[in-house]
């Protein structure tokens, strides 16, 4: 069977997503002919993509105490280096060389555009400047408004102009690349309790081909920068015992 990974974004909630996917690996599904991640997603599936879930459940169980207050705004998106170190540090251990997607947004002109790309047709230096853009969330430390409003506002005021950014601001859940790779199977892996799919996505594959992964906490957007021990342990365990669950076969 050919399997799908869709990886949404959302920050340290990307925590419930990463015990997710070890628990599907500890079930022996752990063979994924297509990925694909957005955000913290992409940053999830680079672990899946070079074959490090282990590794992968260590970052987020062993999470510092004090990483939530170590949280930096550098030229006003929230720094994701250490993260992107990390990534850069593993080896590539997967057999399988699946197709990885990710998608970031570029600004120019005061014009916001999607990009997506194939992570597995590029050299590694590349892999990290995409999943880096991916992940790398505007912060305006001066905005009053919410996320999404105070970003477009300040696009406008081209705080951002010529800058790649989180692929979330513009869609979340990267389904549509999978849709082309004649999967038997999606996995998404949501980091929202409601999420639904798309209706356009309805009109492109078959629904039985989709097995939608909630968490069973209401997760807020107060959770995205929650990246402390406590919450992440609590998450990663909580996707642990959902993957148990699930009624899928590699």
């Amino acid at each position: 069977m050919r399997i799908g990974l869709c990886l949404s974004g959302g920050g340290a909630k990307g925590s419930y997503q990463a015990g997710v996917i070890k628990s599907l690996y500890d079930r022996g599904v752990n063979k994924f002919a297509s990925i694909s991640g957005t955000s913290i997603g992409a940053i999830n599936g680079y672990f899946v993509f070079t074959g490090n879930v282990e590794k992968l459940e260590d970052m987020w169980i062993n999470i510092e105490e004090n990483s939530e207050n170590n949280i930096k705004i550098v030229n006003n998106v929230v720094d994701n280096s250490k993260l992107i170190e990390i990534l850069d540090e593993l080896d590539n251990n997967s057999k399988e060389n699946p197709k990885f997607y990710v998608n970031y947004v570029n600004i120019n002109n005061k014009q916001i555009k999607e990009e997506v790309k194939d992570i597995s047709i590029v050299d590694k230096l590349k892999a990290m400047d995409y999943i880096k853009y991916s992940s790398l969330l505007p912060f305006n430390p001066k905005g009053a408004l919410n996320l999404r409003d105070q970003f477009i506002k300040d696009v406008n005021e081209n705080l951002y102009e010529g800058c790649n950014l989180d692929g979330g601001l513009v869609r979340n859940t990267l389904i549509e690349p999978l849709i082309n790779d004649s999967l038997d199977k999606i996995i998404i892996i949501s980091t929202r309790q409601d999420y639904t799919i798309p209706d356009d996505i309805k009109l492109k594959i078959d629904e039985n081909k989709l097995e939608v992964v909630r968490p069973k906490t209401i997760l807020t957007s107060q959770d995205t920068l929650k990246f402390n021990k406590e919450f992440c342990e609590k998450m990663f365990k909580e996707g642990y015992d959902i993957g148990k669950t699930l009624n899928i076969n590699n």
